[in-house]
């Protein structure tokens, strides 16, 4: 996984199965308009086959994700 900041840096750090990341993210724009698309509503949106053979898991489960949170809510 690599994570980059705001300015021209990164860190890499290699993962293995049973690995735990932890990550935070802090977002501001200055705009009107406010969208957010989640990962699990826009991995439900995908051929289950997909994301089956890219988490290597069995695209019977993809359909149990959860597609209808709202996640960050504007304030």
């Amino acid at each position: 996984m690599t994570v980059f900041n705001s300015g021209p840096q990164a860190m890499t750090m290699d993962f293995h199965a049973g690995d735990i990341g932890d990550g935070r993210a802090d977002l501001g724009f200055k705009t009107a308009q406010y969208e957010e698309i989640s990962l699990s509503d826009w991995l439900t949106h995908t051929p289950p086959e997909l994301v089956a053979q890219h988490l290597n898991i069995d695209a019977a489960v993809v359909p149990q994700f959860p597609n209808n949170a709202p996640g960050f809510l504007p304030l």
